[in-house]
């Protein structure tokens, strides 16, 4: 299992990469700008994304939308992860394709939750623990 996390505060990155590495054995990438994010998605290929909604360079709406109007990338979950919790914002990324959406602080068992049952809609195997 491949996870790519797009976030650019570095303690946060480095919370998530110890909980899904530890916790479920995954590979997990990380990239900490919006471009980078986006051509991550693209050259790795992972099986989720957990995306941050403000990056630089490149917001995680434009990471979405790009990345699910593209047919090699759209089946991709992507889970925004992020400290904007108004309605609107959820709603937009819900539109957008987002298979789920987590605000900051977070709990890491709720990720690992939101992965699973984002696995489960694609039909892949879901996270061991």
């Amino acid at each position: 299992m491949r996870i790519l996390v797009v976030e650019d505060d570095r303690s946060i990155q480095m919370v998530l990469e110890l909980v899904l590495t530890r916790a479920t054995k995954c590979e997990v990438f990380v990239a900490s700008e919006g471009p980078q994010g986006l051509e991550m998605i693209r050259t790795k290929k992972p099986d989720v994304v957990l995306l941050d909604l403000m990056l630089p360079g490149m917001d995680g709406f434009e990471i979405c939308r790009n990345a699910k109007a593209d047919e090699a990338t759209r089946s991709i979950p992507i889970i925004f992860l992020t400290a904007q919790p108004q309605p609107a914002a959820v709603a937009k990324a819900m539109a957008l394709g987002a298979a789920g959406y987590i605000v900051k602080p977070f709990d890491p068992i709720k990720i690992i939750d939101q992965i699973n049952e984002a696995l489960q809609r694609v039909q892949a195997p879901p996270l061991a623990r």
